[in-house]
C-alpha cells in the first residue's frame, strides 16, 4: 500500500484526473464520464482545471447536477454520491482527498446494484480490477445501481431516502473489516500532521524556535508516478519517493 502521500500538508491525497473518454452504454448514460461512488470517511474537492462537463450529485436532499467548467471548485462531505460527466471528453481535474491514503485503503463505495452490494463476494468480486477495460466494466456496473437510485429518489423523496439508507447499511457491513486499517492511516496522516501544528504552536509560546532547523522542502515530479485506472479516469497522484514503505515502518 503506497501510503506516501502523508508527507502533504495537512496530510491529503493530490491527484491529477483525466476523466474516461469511453462512452456508457446508451441505457445508461448519454456519454462517456467516471463511476458513481461515494466515501464514508474523506472529504473530496474537485478543482476543474480545464474542459467541461457536470457532476451529479445524490444525497438526503435528492438529486442535483452541477455545470463544471475551468477553475469551478467542488466539494464532497462524506456520503455524497457522485459522478463525472465528461461529454466533451476533455475533462481534467485537480483532486484533494481528505486524510490521503484512506481513499486507497477502501474508503469508497461503488453504487452497484443492490444484489451485488448485498453479496460480499459479489462486491468484491465486482470492484477488483486488472485492466483498463475492468476499470470501464466497473463504471457501467456503477451506473446501473446510481441511475436506478437517481430514478427513484426523482419520483419519491420518501422511497429515495429509504433507498439511500439502505446503501449506507450496505457500506458499513462492507468497509467494516476495514476500519482498524482506516485508524492506523488517520493516526500515522492527518492527526500526526496536526500534531505537529499544535506542537509548533507550543515552541512558539515557550521559545524553542530550534523546530525550525528541521524545516525542508520537496519537488514532486509527476512523471516519476505511474497513471493508473481509478473511479473516475486515468489517475495521476502526487506524493513523496520513499518516505513509506510497509505500514507502519517509516523510513529515514
Amino acid at each position: 500500500m503506497d501510503l506516501r502521500q502523508f508527507t502533504l500538508p495537512t496530510g491529503v491525497g493530490l491527484s491529477h484526473l483525466n476523466v474516461y473518454t469511453e462512452d456508457a452504454p446508451a441505457a445508461l448514460a448519454s456519454g462517456p464520464g467516471g463511476s458513481a461512488h461515494f466515501h464514508t470517511v474523506c472529504s473530496e474537492l474537485y478543482y476543474v482545471l480545464s474542459g467541461s462537463g457536470s457532476v451529479e450529485l445524490i444525497s438526503g436532499k435528492g438529486y442535483q447536477k452541477v455545470a463544471l467548467e475551468p477553475r469551478q471548485l467542488v466539494c464532497m462531505t462524506p456520503g455524497i454520491i457522485h459522478r463525472l460527466d465528461n461529454p466533451n471528453k476533455n475533462l481534467e481535474i485537480l483532486v484533494i482527498m481528505q486524510n490521503g491514503g484512506l481513499a486507497e485503503r477502501g474508503d469508497y463505495i461503488l453504487t452497484f446494484p443492490d444484489k451485488i452490494l448485498a453479496d460480499d463476494a459479489a462486491y468484491a468480486s465486482a470492484v477488483k480490477i486488472s485492466s483498463h477495460a475492468d476499470a470501464i466494466t466497473r463504471r457501467n456496473l456503477s451506473l446501473e445501481g446510481f441511475n436506478s437510485l437517481k430514478s427513484t429518489i426523482q419520483t419519491d423523496q420518501n422511497a429515495g431516502r429509504a433507498a439511500l439508507d439502505k446503501l449506507y447499511q450496505h457500506a458499513r457491513r462492507i468497509l467494516a473489516p476495514k476500519i482498524e486499517g482506516f485508524e492506523w492511516v488517520l493516526r500515522t496522516g492527518s492527526l500526526t500532521e496536526v500534531k505537529a501544528s499544535h506542537d509548533a504552536v507550543d515552541f512558539i509560546r515557550n521559545n524553542h524556535m530550534e523546530y525550525l532547523d528541521k524545516a525542508r522542502w520537496c519537488s514532486i515530479d509527476p512523471a516519476q508516478d505511474q497513471i493508473r485506472s481509478g473511479l473516475c479516469g486515468d489517475l495521476r497522484s502526487y506524493a513523496v519517493s520513499g518516505k513509506f514503505t510497509e505500514e507502519g515502518i517509516q523510513v529515514a
